[in-house]
């Protein structure tokens, strides 16, 4: 299926985002690395103090937190307040220091650790975010013939799609805090468990290094991935929304779609009705689909534009363009108004749909369901029209798969919608059943002798032309 210039457009962004993505994974690698060494030294240090053979004695720990290490604390805790005075209120109460033992000093010391990294990755990801909302919001506006940095001057347009709740509630800053203390108290029951068992400081440390890399990496990289997917689509969707009012999620099409993400796509939503994580990107962590931009009818659409817009039809067949990209876009979504199944909108409809039906895999269940027949048989006509090499060419000598054919594909469509099912698509399963039995039984028997034979019993081709034809002339008396 030949892309649209938006789809283009989409992955192209894609494309840029994961490069700044990779960027900022490897400047927030760095960073864990760099803190994991500060906290292994302080480790290191409790051990020199307090321990004994490289064992450190429980019972010293339990003794109050010394002067000098209070001393350390509330410098610590004043550079953090100063550093990042917006988030002081995230810290224990400072009066807490005097009642501290030096194991329970070690462990508020880590806190304030993770506070830091958290404040660092607060700020790394919203400067990530801003540039790819700003991105995605410009590129959208530019598809419409708004320009390339319509956005530009009005920066606080980020404001709508970065560290918004869109998730359980929550924004991703909460996210990042929630993250913060859930390492902060694995890390410190971690060391007070480590220390009471005897662990050697080899042990600990290496305990402490796996907490420590995997769930602080694995966190961020998720939270950038899944936060960034929203933020594009939120951006890139909020130009279109007051011109338009349907849309399709887009799947990435690398063959490894998960079924949530397949399943939605089938379907087409009002763009108001809009919610992530239900039936617009992200669907689920690591999520990266995107959507596309539906409309039943461009002329009408052209027309309520140019009404809308003072009369400017000139730029809603520029924006009309821009997006069908030569394609007719309801042609490539519905098939809608095709009357001439060997026309060539026909034609790319046919081959753009049934490279969709060879990636749905709900569709034989569906049908089954619709029809009351057996998911198994619906399977094996699937095989059979769309996915194996089911015809022996003579003039090449090689088995290939069917030609694409519009009306089974539309036939296809709607069994599986369940909407506005015709009598030939009916037709269209018991003729296919049929003439693989008669293959299957007479195997010396040529294609399209099994297939003439089948549509006597069955003649789909005839009931489909007979469904065509009464559009066309519909079609002709609505001139």
């Amino acid at each position: 299926m030949a892309a649209t210039y938006w789809q283009r457009r989409q992955q192209e962004l894609n494309k840029s985002m994961e490069k700044d993505e990779e960027k900022l994974k490897k400047r927030l690698s760095s960073y864990f690395d760099t803190e994991y060494r500060k906290l292994e030294k302080q480790i290191s240090q409790y051990y020199q103090q307090y321990g004994e053979d490289n064992v450190i004695q429980y019972r010293r720990l339990m003794e109050s937190l010394s002067d000098s290490d209070r001393r350390l604390l509330m410098e610590q805790m004043d550079r953090f307040s100063e550093k990042y005075p917006e988030y002081a209120h995230l810290m224990p109460v400072r009066e807490s220091i005097y009642k501290l033992n030096r194991l329970e000093g070690l462990q508020y010391s880590v806190r304030l650790q993770q506070l830091e990294i958290g404040a660092v990755e607060n700020e790394q990801i919203t400067a990530h975010l801003n540039r790819q909302a700003m991105r995605g919001v410009n590129a959208a506006a530019e598809v419409l013939g708004l320009g390339k940095n319509f956005y530009s001057n009005n920066p606080d347009i980020t404001k709508l799609f970065v560290n918004v709740s869109w998730s359980n509630g929550e924004n991703f800053s909460q996210r990042i805090w929630g993250n913060t203390d859930k390492l902060a108290n694995y890390l410190n029951t971690d060391i007070a468990q480590g220390f009471a068992r005897g662990d050697s400081y080899e042990r600990l440390v290496r305990q402490l290094r796996q907490r420590f890399g995997k769930v602080s990496r694995n966190d961020a990289y998720r939270l950038i991935y899944t936060e960034g997917t929203y933020v594009m689509a939120e951006s890139s969707i909020h130009p279109f929304t007051e011109d338009f009012e349907k849309y399709r999620l887009s799947t990435v099409g690398d063959g490894k779609v998960c079924e949530i993400c397949r399943s939605v796509a089938q379907e087409t939503f009002d763009i108001k009705d809009r919610q992530p994580g239900v039936n617009f990107p992200p669907l689920h962590p690591w999520c990266r689909c995107s959507f596309t931009i539906e409309v039943d009818d461009w002329d009408a659409w052209m027309d309520a534009y140019a009404a809308k817009h003072s009369g400017d039809r000139k730029q809603a067949e520029s924006i009309s363009d821009r997006l069908k990209n030569s394609t007719d876009r309801v042609i490539l979504t519905s098939g809608a108004r095709i009357t001439d199944t060997f026309s060539p909108e026909a034609l790319r409809f046919a081959e753009m749909y049934y490279d969709e039906i060879r990636s749905f895999s709900t569709d034989a269940k569906k049908i089954a369901q619709n029809l009351g027949k057996n998911e198994e048989d619906i399977r094996k006509i699937k095989a059979y029209l769309f996915e194996d090499k089911s015809l022996y060419d003579s003039d090449t000598g090689e088995w290939r798969r069917f030609d694409p054919d519009c009306a089974i594909a539309q036939s296809w469509q709607r069994l599986m919608t369940g909407k506005d099912i015709k009598p030939h698509d009916r037709t269209l399963i018991e003729h296919e059943l049929y003439e693989m039995d008669l293959k299957k039984r007479n195997p010396e028997m040529s294609h399209e002798e099994v297939h003439a034979q089948a549509s006597k019993k069955y003649d789909y081709r005839k009931g489909a032309e007979n469904y065509y034809d009464s559009l066309k002339k519909h079609s002709e008396n609505d001139r």
